[in-house]
């Protein structure tokens, strides 16, 4: 019998790097299929896990990641959190073992094929969505990757005629080496984790690396209204095109405020774009790029209407959360990029109070100072980011704020000094939220908590 090569595995003991929800899944992954798996973490010991992991016989090695752990190790699964400058990766490599992403490792182990999506922003919004509008098609839909749940912890719970919509960050495509996507989807480019990959090159290079190995019975999704996208798209596979700007031979587009579907040489008006619950001309391209991932699997067009018209989004992208003595908080912690700054700023009418700062990634504030100073009354500045932002948007008032919690307050009180008494709170911070939290989700729903106690406090009075 001919095994798929794709399903094959470099070895038979693995080092698990990284004990997040990533790691923990491959490494149960692997040890399900008998492998003498071990799991590293530099962070000291969690009973519980400790625990459950020794249960199934998985050597767990807590409070050490050094070079030594590669010792009787045929193949490394590497956490795309930890930067491949780190020694244990650098060891690894020079003594020619294989290092291999959660992503790649999911691939391997799965049956179904592969929706990935990928670019600088928008994929969690546009990979949730391509999940809910291939689910029409009465396939068994996963959606997972970067989103939230690991690709390993369902990769062989989907049977061949089932799905995997996989979000895919730049760090997971580091170590991927047969990774080939049925439908592959390139949202966008900005420079973003420059800190990490060095220039817009190198970051431009692994976006390439998920369009590589398709061929033309794969498809291949483009941005054609992004000339980065559109002047690095790459691979043989067939094309289909997004754009709200310009009608395009095969995919999705908008014609006179009506979405338009092109599609085998047909084309055909899906619906109105006012019909959209999505807020945003930046959300309006995610939908666009979600139809024309989805449109290899011919889903019928009410199924896909009724879906869209009922699509809210996902929590912490510009998702309402309360409005307080008339001044509306809105939660846009996932911008942890200035590119995602700028999108939500560009989502209002009215200049907003905005909320901003944390682990900067050497970013250029200065380029959005002009954006900035339209669209914002005040900002209210946290975390390690806030004297580079300070410095960068001369001329926009601003203050400075001990913690969240000082943050929503001291913006509650801008916001409704506002001259018809009903401003807008933005939390979009255009930086990491590691400094002071432990994620961006973290990091949304303190706010949300803050919105809620602020709420509460005003109720009483």
């Amino acid at each position: 019998m001919n095994v798929d090569p794709r399903h094959l595995l470099p070895g038979s003991r693995p080092l698990v790097v990284g004990a997040a929800r990533s790691g923990v899944a491959a490494a149960k992954l692997l040890r399900g299929r008998g492998l003498d798996v071990r799991l590293c973490d530099r962070r000291g010991a969690d009973a519980e896990l400790s625990r459950s992991l020794g249960a199934l016989g998985i050597d767990c090695r807590f409070g050490s990641d050094a070079p030594g752990e590669l010792e009787g190790r045929d193949f490394v699964v590497w956490s795309p959190g930890i930067s491949l400058a780190h020694p244990l990766a650098v060891a690894a490599r020079s003594a020619g073992v294989p290092v291999l992403s959660e992503l790649e490792l999911g691939y391997r182990a799965t049956l179904a094929p592969l929706i990935c999506i990928t670019g600088t922003n928008g994929k969690s919004t546009t990979t949730d969505l391509t999940g809910t509008l291939a689910r029409v098609t009465g396939r068994e839909v996963e959606v997972c990757g970067n989103i939230g749940r690991p690709i390993c912890e369902v990769a062989e719970h989907v049977n061949a005629g089932g799905l995997l919509v996989v979000e895919v960050s730049s760090f997971q495509l580091e170590t991927v080496d047969l990774l080939t996507p049925w439908v592959a989807t390139w949202l966008n480019l900005t420079p973003d984790h420059l800190d990490r990959h060095g220039s817009l090159e190198a970051y431009t290079a692994l976006k390439q690396r998920l369009f590589a190995r398709q061929t033309p019975t794969d498809f291949a999704v483009w941005s054609a209204d992004d000339p980065q996208v559109a002047a690095h798209h790459a691979g043989q596979a067939t094309a289909l095109e997004f754009s709200r700007q310009r009608a395009v031979s095969t995919g999705a587009c908008v014609a006179d405020g009506e979405i338009v579907l092109e599609w085998r040489g047909v084309r055909e008006a899906l619906m109105p774009v006012s019909e959209l619950r999505l807020r945003g001309a930046h959300n309006l391209s995610n939908v666009l790029a979600a139809l024309a991932s989805v449109l290899p699997l011919d889903p019928p067009r009410a199924a896909l209407r009724a879906c869209l018209r009922e699509y809210r989004g996902l929590e912490h992208r510009l998702e309402r959360v309360a409005t307080v003595d008339g001044v509306e908080f809105v939660n846009d912690s996932k911008a942890t990029n200035l590119d995602s700054l700028t999108v939500a700023l560009r989502s209002f009418r009215e200049p907003v109070v905005l909320i901003a700062g944390g682990r900067d990634k050497g970013q250029d504030f200065t380029s959005a100072t002009e954006l900035v100073l339209g669209h914002v009354r005040h900002a209210v500045l946290i975390g390690e980011g806030a004297d580079r932002i300070a410095a960068a948007w001369n001329g926009l008032p601003i203050t400075r704020a001990r913690d969240l919690t000082d943050a929503v307050d001291r913006a509650f009180q801008l916001a409704r000094s506002a001259p018809d008494g009903h401003g807008t709170v933005l939390l979009s911070p255009g930086c990491a939220s590691f400094d002071m939290f432990r994620d961006f989700e973290d990091r949304g729903q303190r706010f949300k908590l803050e919105v809620e106690r602020l709420r509460h406090k005003e109720a009483s009075a």
